[in-house]
């Protein structure tokens, strides 16, 4: 028991890295995919093909060596950010590709006849979306956000790769400090699941709540 309040502090304070990376990369995340998410049902063949090809790019290659290259490769050619940085930029970018294709489906799925009645009243596209679509399609985009959120969290394990010492990269450091691989790496997967759990209850919640909403 000594051991484990000795070790603690240190996980804790790796938690609380992976937890204000999760935030940031989550925010950025949630926004591209709203918007290339909206963007990928214009008619426009040049957008639809210039964010087909990022979704693409990055639901195709690994996050893992997407994070190297950027905190690695990008200084070659004079665009020099930190690990933290490089990591959010790239957890977000990874996120929202799948995210754009979330909110894709659950736009597509609302009934054409809305977007054609909005036509014929002049509104406004972005208005369009944002009062009329957005909503009715958050009631199935909201579950798999929240599942790609708690992707995003255990992603933040892969910053450990360039030094970021989130709680991934804390266990590991107090394995080489202590040793004992079984305790430490067990209480950093009991973290992770206590950091997941408000992402996975808060988007049940939410779709309860929509989903009252929406049948009200």
């Amino acid at each position: 028991m000594d051991f484990i309040y000795l070790i603690l502090p240190a996980l804790v304070k790796g938690a609380k890295l992976s937890v204000i990376i999760t935030l940031q990369a989550g925010v950025l995340a949630i926004c591209i995919s709203i918007i290339v998410g909206i963007i990928r049902l214009s008619d426009n063949i040049i957008i639809k093909f210039i964010t087909g090809s990022y979704v693409e790019f990055f639901r195709g290659t690994s996050a893992f060596v997407q994070i190297y290259w950027a905190y690695f490769a990008l200084p070659m050619i004079g665009i020099k950010i930190s690990a933290i940085s490089a990591g959010i930029l790239v957890l977000s970018l990874n996120v929202g590709a799948y995210g754009s294709e979330v909110v894709r489906g659950g736009l597509k799925a609302v009934s054409s006849g809305q977007i054609e009645a909005s036509k014929s009243l002049g509104l406004p596209k972005i208005i369009t979306y944002w009062k009329i679509l957005l909503p009715q399609a958050m009631i199935r985009i909201i579950l798999p956000m929240g599942n790609l959120m708690i992707d995003l969290l255990k992603g933040t394990s892969l910053l450990s790769a360039i030094t970021v010492t989130d709680l991934a990269f804390a266990g590991r450091q107090l394995i080489s400090s202590f040793g004992n691989p079984l305790l430490i790496f067990g209480l950093v997967l009991f973290m992770y699941l206590i950091l997941a759990l408000p992402l996975s209850l808060g988007s049940k919640f939410l779709y309860k709540y929509l989903y009252h909403w929406k049948t009200n």
